[in-house]
């Protein structure tokens, strides 16, 4: 940390002001009051005079100053030569309540991307998101006509002080989740936008309810003749429905795919570690959609992966699952993609429903047991050992397990999945674990079978929103296709399977049975 920055902070947290909002506060009304001063004015060398200038200068915007005169004068000295971007990343910098501040690595891959495309006008939504680099990002386009967007009232002044006597640059108070920049165009919008957040004033209808989706429609309303937009979105808008397979449509309709890259794992921690994509939109026409993954090298960004797929082949395709596109050279993938059987979704053919979410704290000693992930093994489910709550049955009714149903894990580091056998007790899913229950033209066990399978896991993999810990939707996994063989076919693999693996439980019991009476012989030959 700057020292002086280090002195700055610990002379507001001297004063019970230590909330990141409280900082920021302060740190606007020393500027505010240094920006409205004239330069030749005495008023800052006097303690009293400086106060109540502060007061009248800053109040109405800031809100009372909460301490007295000798605190400002203090707090006064502390920051007024510290510069505002610099104090205002340091104390956002491991938040972890949410406010996303975008790392240098890809503002300076954005300012590449507007090199290229030598855009007149541009738009950065959000731009508070963007500090780290913002300043280098508008120092290198002083021809261009940049619009920065904020809808938070401290940001939208920290952006007046930082950049409003700047002649090529327009501040706007505007929320992206709503209607905004009415009638304006843009060469290159650059976009961030809050991750599945549902705003609650909504101006118009939109095709999804989330922040990220509403961005994105309401970004392609701004999109220029022949302009980009790159914007940075969570894997879901790669594959989700509720509404979002609507979006899809829309953009395909209307625009063109430029590229899909997936983000660093862990780009935007720790306000959230969520899977990311930069998802490049244009108005020009494509005849090719790069897909890759962006890997960080040292502090620049590298393509690897690379992978240029023909815009009518990625328009056939219901989703832009990158990974299994990135994944076609695959034997397996390509064979199961190629592949004449029959296929179905989940939802055709399964029930499918999340478990009940219950705390540590709610678990004791009751009759109805709770199936974790951690009673999942090798494939089986271990019904020993399960916790249990207390609970009148009618509440737990909808979570209840039956013979034949699939859990899949949702959570956690691995995928995991088995099948349910009826006990003589009550069990129940828990959130942690999705549960498919077959319907008359698949069975149970086939579902697993194909669950554990290469192109299974590979499809499972391909709806992850979180990165090194799993985060599954259930929703998402109705999407997912299995091949529909008869039932009688189904029935003869799982036949197969159930003796291969009796087989192969036999020969590990042997082989340890074996292993465990030679260490012993070795050992006694030592005594």
């Amino acid at each position: 940390m700057n020292t002086n920055i280090d002195s700055a902070l610990n002379t507001l947290y001297q004063r019970q002001l230590s909330s990141r909002e409280q900082l920021l506060n302060e740190m606007l009304r020393v500027k505010l009051t240094l920006r409205k001063l004239e330069k030749t004015s005495t008023i800052a060398k006097d303690k009293e005079k400086l106060f109540q200038y502060m007061k009248k200068a800053t109040e109405d915007e800031l809100g009372f100053f909460p301490a007295d005169r000798d605190d400002f004068w203090d707090i006064y000295q502390a920051l007024k030569d510290i510069d505002l971007i610099d104090f205002t990343l340091e104390i956002f910098k491991n938040d972890r309540m949410g406010t996303v501040i975008s790392p240098l690595y890809i503002s300076t891959y954005i300012s590449e991307r507007m090199k290229k495309l030598k855009p007149l006008k541009i738009l950065i939504t959000e731009a508070e998101k963007h500090l780290a680099g913002l300043k280098e990002m508008v120092d290198q386009f002083k021809d261009s006509q940049i619009t920065l967007t904020t809808q938070l009232k401290p940001m939208y002044i920290l952006l007046q002080l930082a950049f409003g006597e700047k002649r090529n640059v327009k501040i706007r108070f505007e929320s992206i989740y709503t209607g905004c920049l009415e009638y304006e165009k843009f060469d290159y919008i650059y976009s961030l936008p809050a991750f599945s957040h549902k705003p609650e004033e909504i101006s118009k209808k939109f095709l999804t309810r989330d922040s990220d989706g509403i961005a994105i429609e309401n970004m392609l309303e701004h999109v220029g003749e022949a302009g980009t937009l790159d914007i940075i979105v969570p894997a879901k808008i790669t594959f989700a429905g509720m509404g979002y397979e609507k979006l899809r449509e829309h953009i395909i309709k209307y625009f063109n795919v430029e590229s899909i890259y997936i983000l660093p794992e862990g780009t935007f921690r720790p306000a959230t570690a969520i899977k990311t994509f930069m998802l490049s939109i244009t108005s020009k026409l494509q005849e090719d959609v790069e897909i890759g993954i962006l890997e960080l090298n040292e502090r620049n960004f590298e393509i690897s992966d690379r992978k240029l797929i023909p815009n009518k082949e990625f328009l056939s395709h219901e989703d832009w699952r990158i990974e299994l596109l990135l994944a076609d050279d695959d034997e397996n993938i390509r064979r199961f993609k190629s592949s004449k059987l029959e296929k179905v979704k989940l939802k055709d053919v399964a029930e499918i429903f999340r478990g009940k979410s219950i705390l540590k704290k709610d678990t004791s000693l009751g009759s109805i047991s709770v199936l974790n992930i951690s009673n999942i093994e090798d494939g089986e489910i271990n019904y020993r050992d399960m916790d249990t709550i207390n609970e009148e049955e009618r509440k737990i009714k909808r979570y209840e397990l039956c013979s034949g149903d699939v859990v899949l894990s949702c959570r956690g580091t691995a995928i995991k999945s088995a099948v349910f056998e009826a006990q003589d007790k009550t069990i129940i899913a828990s959130a942690n674990l999705i549960v498919i229950r077959p319907k008359e033209k698949v069975k149970g066990e086939y579902i697993k079978i194909f669950f554990e399978s290469p192109v299974g896991l590979a499809i499972i993999k391909s709806f992850q929103r979180g990165t090194t810990i799993m985060n599954i939707n259930h929703a998402d996994i109705m999407e997912m296709e299995i091949p529909l063989l008869p039932l009688s076919k189904q029935q003869e693999i799982i036949e197969r399977y159930r003796e291969e693996l009796k087989v192969y439980k036999e020969a590990i019991r042997r082989a340890e049975g074996r292993w465990s009476n030679i260490k012993e012989n070795i050992y006694n030959e030592l005594t």
